[in-house]
């Protein structure tokens, strides 16, 4: 059956848009409420150090602006992940040199009263850098821009004990703006997808496929058409449902980057595609382009957004840049079912 695209905007206020608006940021979806932290009105310009609540349904904003004594230093290209009642952050770029900042790992606990804390870790520490990934309930810690080149390796936390761990390497080459797809169904302890990134050009496939029980990479490649080559993209794990290949969703992202003399300066082209990662009862991968409803609403084009899927399946999409250099404060919910 066919892929079906269902996109909802969210109702905001003018003066919510204006405070969301930003590219390069992180975003968590939790509970009814979507948690937005870091970015840049202007590049290479850290936009605020306030965490940012959206309601998923009213649309309503608050944000959460900690004393300044013990706070994450506002950031760029920075990621968060949710575990239980928690955020962490890691990783971005900032402060006067905007290079990448010190390893921290931050916790924010949303049950309390929304103060961050600093967390000492021991082990593997990860290099610093910017434009990574950071997932799943064990926190994996993947690729990124260090002070120079990219990087293609993997680390985990565990949480119970602070403990950094080396993994195994991902497939070459080290890339930034890439996604780790968290599929729990695929592989005894749950695997993790990636596609795409940057690597000095658009990366595409194939799919790289990490399984956690064996500490392995396998790279597959897909029937169906294939998605474009991208970067700064979405691709997150949906709820399988009863019947359903589908585990994976992937929008938009950076089909070509801004012109060599302009680098972040500039925007490059951008993609506002949906697709469908389906996997079968026969362990075989496939890419489905999802058709948008008729007469329905759609975001624009973009890259650099942030985006979170949440317990029912739904993507949450914010912000980003598009192709006239315009940071966005728009706010998005994508449904994919098959008709």
């Amino acid at each position: 059956m066919p892929l079906i695209a269902s996109w909802v905007p969210l109702s905001l206020t003018p003066a919510a848009s204006q405070a969301l608006t930003r590219s390069s940021h992180a975003l968590i979806a939790h509970r009814g409420k979507a948690y937005v932290f870091g970015g840049e009105l202007k590049p290479r310009i850290p936009v605020d150090g306030a965490l940012h609540t959206l309601d998923l349904s009213s649309g309503q904003h608050s944000s959460i602006e900690p004393a300044a004594a013990e706070r994450p230093d506002p950031r760029v290209g920075t990621a968060l992940a949710n575990v239980g009642e928690a955020l962490y952050l890691w990783g971005g770029r900032g402060g006067k040199e905007m290079r990448p900042l010190s390893g921290d790992l931050w916790k924010l606990d949303l049950g309390k009263d929304g103060r961050w804390e600093r967390l000492a870790t021991k082990g593997d520490q990860p290099e610093e850098r910017s434009f990574h990934v950071l997932t799943g309930h064990t926190l994996y810690l993947h690729a990124g821009c260090p002070a120079s080149g990219r990087l293609s390796t993997l680390h985990a936390l565990d949480l119970s004990t602070l403990t950094w761990r080396t993994l195994h390497n991902a497939p070459e080459p080290g890339r930034g703006g890439t996604v780790l797809a968290s599929i729990p169904s695929v592989g005894s302890a749950g695997s993790l997808v990636r596609f795409g990134g940057f690597a000095g050009y658009e990366l595409g496939g194939p799919l790289d496929v990490y399984d956690i029980a064996q500490d392995t990479w396998e790279s597959f490649t897909p029937s169906g058409e294939t998605p474009p080559a991208r970067s700064v993209h979405a691709l997150l794990g949906v709820p399988q449902k009863k019947g359903s290949d589908l585990v994976a969703v992937m929008f938009g992202g950076e089909r070509d980057p801004a012109p060599k003399e302009l680098g972040h300066d500039g925007a490059g082209f951008f993609l506002s595609d949906v697709w469908g990662l389906k996997r079968s009862a026969n362990a075989d991968w496939s890419w489905e382009r999802a058709a948008v409803k008729e007469n329905e609403a759609s975001p624009q084009a973009r890259g650099w957004f942030a985006a979170d899927v949440t317990g029912n399946g739904e993507v949450v999409v914010q912000g980003g840049l598009n192709e006239r250099n315009e940071r966005i404060g728009d706010a998005w919910l994508l449904r994919v079912e098959e008709a």
